[in-house]
């Protein structure tokens, strides 16, 4: 039975036995949790995100059993991928890695879908060793920046520089973006705080900046960033 699931160039089955079917489905949740577990063990953040986890597992899972779903019927993947446009997916995910161990997840299934099982397994293991190499190396290193500084002013009120202000509290920030209305202007920086200083350290010296209407302070923390 093995050397058949495994086998090269398996037959593709236009609508699978009940038995190959649950083998394929239940792969695809192995190969998934594998991959998820992975996700885990490297995550850089200080709030490891439950459902992001199982999107993981899941997402493999329903997308195995579509791909045996459609089969070889034309018709049958149209009429799929039209009601999946009709679904509005609204979660913003920032982080690239993030968005590659969801891919992983997905490929696993497409792989399972469509008995592919020696591929969906040896992908699996490759993936999951790269993404233990590249955690322990250089490249693997803690997010860059601890806390999101959104900061709200009106010209006509303060007209100093902004950096003056962060420099004596942060090594290193970067103005990640800049909104301009009539009457205000509104600064979003990430920053990194220097070793002797505090988060109080910087609200407090921005809140009493004569001038800035609205200042906020926040942690940049990978489940924020999903």
């Amino acid at each position: 039975m093995f050397d058949q699931l495994f086998g090269e160039a398996s037959g593709y089955y236009e609508y699978p036995s009940f038995e190959l079917a649950i083998f394929s489905l239940l792969l695809s949740f192995v190969l998934s949790s594998v991959i998820a577990i992975t996700f885990k063990l490297t995550f850089k953040g200080k709030f490891m995100p439950t459902h992001f986890f199982q999107a993981i597992v899941l997402s493999s899972i329903v997308t195995s059993m579509i791909m045996m779903a459609v089969g070889n019927n034309l018709a049958v993947g149209f009429g799929i991928i039209g009601a999946v446009a009709i679904i509005r997916f609204r979660t913003l995910i920032r982080n690239p890695r993030n968005i590659i161990f969801i891919f992983g997840g997905l490929s696993v299934g497409i792989a399972t879908g469509v008995y592919g099982y020696s591929i969906a397994v040896a992908g699996t293991v490759v993936f999951c060793l790269v993404a233990f190499l590249l955690n322990y190396s250089p490249f693997g290193a803690s997010p860059e920046f601890d806390y999101d500084v959104i900061i709200e002013y009106s010209e006509q009120k303060y007209s100093g520089d902004l950096k003056q202000v962060l420099e004596p509290f942060c090594s290193i920030f970067g103005l990640e973006s800049q909104r301009k209305t009539k009457n205000t202007i509104k600064n979003s920086y990430t920053v990194r705080l220097k070793k002797n200083k505090s988060y109080d350290d910087l609200f407090n010296a921005l809140s009493h900046v004569e001038g800035l209407g609205s200042v906020r302070v926040e942690k940049n923390e990978e489940r924020k960033r999903l």
